[in-house]
């Protein structure tokens, strides 16, 4: 008799936000009654000619604002992003040469672009002696290090059901570690499938062949060699954790590279520990070289066996300021950079209602119909000395949403997630916030176009939803590379602002 095992579900997710009165957030709200008060001023000084024309364009402009536009903008937000795209193509920011000929890198050399360009990478060795490339930006406030761990994930095949759910949640428990830990950022999970050069299964197949073997094998071995080079996938799997490098005594400035180095290279012992039993299989720390060498091949896609090449006959020699690309353009809705072009997109919408342990699994299949597939989950902890807070927070705020509108299934479920989160933060579980970018790589505009239907039904089952970056493409890509970018850190406006409108 066959037996059937229904899969775990899970859930309880929500958005963290400022609910205002009538359905709106707080920023609109604060806007609105301000209008409304400088009407009441008018109307008491009898200007009603001024209160009237004040009443029309407001409401003009908060009705526009609030038709739903597509994937989650409005008609404010997609001007917003043409204005901004149109300032940076007028300033030439959206165009990068480096080199001897470029004017972006003085000293002719071919640094990374945007955020990574006052990025530094040295080599150091943890509490074991084992080096790990240390990826360090520093400036303008944000001060972070991160170090890059390859992982090789077991994959769910012959695996039963109650492994898969011991993985998943060990890896629960690895993140709620890592929101103990004050000095961590972020971390990001990142998923890429390339087409094998073959040049593995070549050496492979060579260095374990015999002269007295049997004819019949010689021929088998053979076959595969000559059948079997190219086509099949490549997916590798890499783990970034970036770490804080503020003075601890709350002053500004950077605790400095040797200082952060004896610290992180302290911890490392223990997170590798704790990915034991999480499903991502054999894990390593990566090296400067290693680093370098992974990201001169995501500038470059092209370049990939050859790099695979000089990996196995000695090093690519590379360094870290010539892993960028020559030259590169930001575009509204593409990345184009050195001989390769890449389109990038953002989840704007977390699952609805109930998800599984392998919601994700036909976005993460590996593809050999792209240059490069890059899937990014990424991490960011809520300490835990201010998870109470915002449980607090949310659960006043989804009673005061549920009050300002009708009764809904939706406000009844977000008043319960609140409460549920209450209580699973009392018993010691930790808050994160999590993202998803997904980037394809080609080599030409033209193969993108399959690409924009394909992306949104891969993630159809995990009820995600996912758009363009568009007028951000170049971040997006640099924030979807294995490198601890956190971009929330970056932004201009702050993400405890954002919520409000």
């Amino acid at each position: 008799m066959e037996t059937k095992i229904a899969p775990n579900t899970y859930g309880n997710l929500t958005v963290l936000r400022h609910s205002g009165l009538l359905g709106l957030k707080a920023g609109p709200t604060i806007i609105a009654l301000v209008l409304i008060l400088f009407m009441i001023v008018l109307i008491a000084q009898q200007k009603l000619l001024a209160a009237g024309l004040l009443f029309l364009i407001g409401g003009s402009v908060a009705a526009v604002g609030l038709i739903p536009g597509r994937q989650g903008r409005n008609l404010y937000g997609r001007l917003q992003l043409r204005l901004g795209q149109f300032m940076k193509e007028k300033k030439k920011q959206h165009l990068y040469i480096a080199g001897p000929t470029g004017a972006g890198t003085p000293d002719g050399a071919f640094r990374l672009p945007g955020l990574m360009a006052r990025s530094e990478l040295t080599e150091q060795q943890d509490s074991y002696g084992r080096p790990f490339g240390l990826i360090r930006v520093s400036g303008r406030g944000v001060h972070h290090y991160s170090v890059v761990i390859e992982s090789h994930p077991d994959g769910e095949s012959l695996v039963d059901h109650d492994e898969v759910e011991n993985r998943v949640a060990k890896w629960a428990a690895w993140l709620s570690e890592c929101s103990m830990d004050d000095s961590i950022r972020g971390a990001s999970v990142t998923i890429e499938s390339a087409p094998d050069s073959g040049l593995r299964l070549e050496r492979l197949l060579d260095s374990h062949g015999r002269d007295d073997a049997p004819a019949f094998s010689k021929e088998v071995v053979n076959e595969i060699r000559d059948n079997y080079r190219t086509g099949a996938p490549e997916l590798t799997g890499r783990i970034t954790i970036t770490f804080d490098g503020r003075r601890l005594d709350g002053k500004a400035g950077d605790r400095g590279t040797v200082e952060m180095a004896e610290e992180i290279g302290n911890k490392l012992p223990g997170i590798l520990a704790g990915l034991g039993g999480t499903g991502a299989g054999g894990v390593m720390l990566c090296t400067a070289q290693q680093i370098t060498d992974s990201t001169r091949v995501a500038y470059d896609p092209t370049t990939a066996a050859t790099v695979e090449e000089l990996q196995e006959s000695g090093g690519t020699g590379l360094v870290w300021e010539e892993a960028g690309p020559s030259f590169s353009v930001d575009e509204f809705d593409l990345y184009r950079h050195d001989r390769a072009v890449s389109r990038s997109w953002t989840m704007y919408e977390g699952p609805r209602g109930m998800f599984t342990s392998n919601c994700l699994r036909r976005l993460m299949e590996p593809s050999t119909e792209a240059l490069r597939k890059r899937v990014t989950l990424l991490y960011r902890p809520i300490p835990v000395d201010r998870a109470t807070a915002v449980v607090d927070r949310e659960q006043r705020d989804s009673t005061f949403a549920g009050s300002q509108t009708r009764v809904s299934q939706r406000a009844q479920i977000r008043r319960a997630a609140a409460q549920k989160s209450a209580q699973e933060e009392a018993l010691g579980a930790g808050l994160t916030r999590f993202g998803l970018i997904v980037t394809i790589t080609v080599r030409n505009q033209d193969e993108l176009a399959r690409w924009d239907k394909t992306i949104p039904s891969l993630v159809s089952g995990a009820r995600l939803r996912m758009r363009p970056a568009l007028g951000n493409q170049a971040v997006t890509f640099q924030a979807g590379l294995p490198l601890g970018v956190v971009l929330p850190d970056h932004m201009v406006v702050r993400t405890g602002l954002q919520g409000f409108f």
